[in-house]
């Protein structure tokens, strides 16, 4: 598991478990990521933020947050926001960048057919196995909300 220091960087996360603990500094919350992260934010740091988004140490299960740290008249202070996205991984100084979308016509297109048949491979197959009817604009709308995601 890793465990991000806010020193080091914000983070965004989507918020697997909650746990409260005491730590070296006092009360404290353990929050865990869906990708095996882990960051420690302090109980007051925590419950403030969460009451200004109208969440819950419980309702905050499920959410993708963003965790930072800012500095402000010689005070360091803790930062909870709602993150858009769905699954987000922690930011680049949490991990390694991403690999970068090609950018010629030809790999677009390799990379636009591979989406395609992903798009027949999920939502086509789902559909024939429910009975629902779809056409060439459904699997097209997937192939290219999927390709959208890829290339940014």
């Amino acid at each position: 598991m890793a465990i991000h220091k806010l020193a080091e960087g914000p983070i965004t996360l989507t918020v697997s478990r909650i746990e409260e603990q005491v730590g070296n500094f006092g009360p404290q919350f353990a929050m865990y990521g869906t990708n095996d992260e882990l960051v420690y934010v302090s109980e007051k740091s925590t419950l403030s933020g969460l009451s200004r988004l109208n969440l819950t140490p419980e309702s905050v299960v499920g959410e993708t947050i963003r965790i930072e740290q800012v500095k402000k008249d010689g005070k360091t202070y803790t930062n909870i926001s709602k993150s858009s996205g769905g699954n987000v991984t922690p930011s680049a100084v949490a991990s390694p960048a991403a690999p970068k979308a090609p950018v010629d016509l030809p790999a677009l297109a390799v990379l636009y057919g591979e989406c395609f048949a992903i798009a027949m491979a999920t939502l086509g197959v789902k559909c024939e196995e429910a009975g629902v009817p779809y056409d060439a604009a459904a699997l097209q709308a997937a192939a290219a909300t999927i390709f959208i995601k890829a290339t940014r």
